[in-house]
């Protein structure tokens, strides 16, 4: 789930991740939250770890369109199939 929601983000089809549960997670609204994705170039998982029924841990890697990369960690809720939670923070 974790890392269909990022391969949506990095494809673009902010749509899809929007109904993975990006609306669950991004608070704020649509548009916002795609707007905060106007300089991702990509997004590529590290780890993942499961715990737990519905609980996952993952570290990503974000590619700026300038080069540069953001690191961010953080736990994932999942339930019937979305994302209902996250606790995500930029570590690098």
């Amino acid at each position: 789930m974790v890392s269909q929601y990022y391969q949506d983000i990095t494809d673009h089809d902010y749509a899809a991740a929007w109904a993975l549960g990006g609306s669950n997670i991004a608070g704020t609204t649509y548009g916002r939250w795609v707007a905060g994705f106007g300089t991702t170039q990509s997004i590529t998982l590290g780890t993942i770890s499961e715990f737990g029924a519905s609980g996952v841990h993952a570290v990503l890697y974000a590619t700026q369109t300038d080069g540069t990369l953001k690191t961010y960690a953080g736990q994932y809720t999942v339930a019937d199939g979305i994302l209902v939670g996250a606790s995500i923070r930029q570590t690098g």
